[in-house]
């Protein structure tokens, strides 16, 4: 009877906790020496243990999302846009948006690391820190026409790398990161890259209007070169033989029409007789 009222008080005083799906979690002792990542076990399903002395931390092991805005009505209260510098020392901000997963055997060092549970702290204090570090020393290389155009992309998968190989040693793998939006750069600088573009939009239009100009004046030309070798080879063709062949030829005809009277106009000397008025 002892033994069992002592199993029973054991029962009501220990802990459970469930640890669900797509979760894990680890179970700390909260005495003693913590010697090292080995000796804190992963955890799923019923977690038992004494709430005396143990603690069971939880950690979602699914994709992570995180925005951060000067916005408050997209990201969290406060205006955490990032900020950095290109190769021209030219200030650029930006709104973030980001994708990270827990590796879920390396979480007991994401709990040495951090020695807490909650990921909204990580995310938006450890993590944004190490975004804006990796941002100002990639931008560092860039110059503001590359990571506004042709190199942005570029640019991002350089601090991604960076990040994540800042943040690997402790379990966390950033999956995308991305502007939302353009970029945000000082006034004069995007009007001066505004006029360079209408420039470049004035050259190209420009340039359409002299190849069709040059494509109107070669058709042209090759059209007069047709006309007059079309001209050569009729006045080449034109041999005696064939004007006396044209000769007999209207003769021919004039004859066929003749209705027996003296015809009212006669030629004389090239031999072409001409009935004026004939039926």
């Amino acid at each position: 009877m002892k033994r069992t009222m002592a199993v029973l008080l054991l029962v009501l005083l220990a802990g459970c906790n469930v640890v669900g799906a797509g979760h894990v979690g680890v179970k700390i002792n909260m005495t003693g020496d913590n010697r090292g990542v080995g000796q804190i076990p992963l955890v799923t399903g019923y977690v038992f243990y004494n709430p005396l002395t143990q603690r069971v931390f939880e950690y979602p092991t699914y994709v992570q999302t995180a925005v951060w805005t000067r916005d408050p009505h997209e990201g969290s209260v406060l205006n955490e846009e990032i900020s950095f510098n290109t190769k021209e020392g030219l200030g650029i901000t930006g709104d973030i948006s980001l994708s990270y997963q827990l590796d879920a055997m390396k979480v007991p060092a994401f709990y040495v690391k951090f020695r807490s549970d909650d990921l909204t702290a990580f995310t938006h204090g450890f993590m944004r820190n190490v975004a804006r570090d990796a941002f100002n020393e990639v931008g560092g290389k860039y110059a503001v026409e590359e990571v506004y155009g042709p190199k942005k992309d570029e640019f991002l998968r350089s601090v991604r790398e960076q990040i994540n190989a800042q943040m690997a040693p402790f379990g966390v793998e950033l999956q995308q990161l991305g502007f939302v939006g353009a970029p945000r750069l000082p006034s004069l600088v995007t009007d001066a890259l505004n006029q360079k573009l209408e420039a470049q939009q004035i050259a190209l239009k420009t340039q359409n209007e002299v190849l069709t100009a040059q494509a109107e004046a070669q058709k042209a030309v090759a059209k007069a070169k047709g006309e007059a070798e079309a001209n050569r080879v009729l006045t080449a063709s034109l041999t005696p033989t064939l004007l006396e062949w044209r000769r007999l030829q209207i003769t021919e005809q004039a004859v066929a029409r003749w209705n027996g009277q003296r015809p009212q106009v006669e030629g004389s000397g090239a031999g072409i007789l001409l009935q004026v008025g004939g039926r």
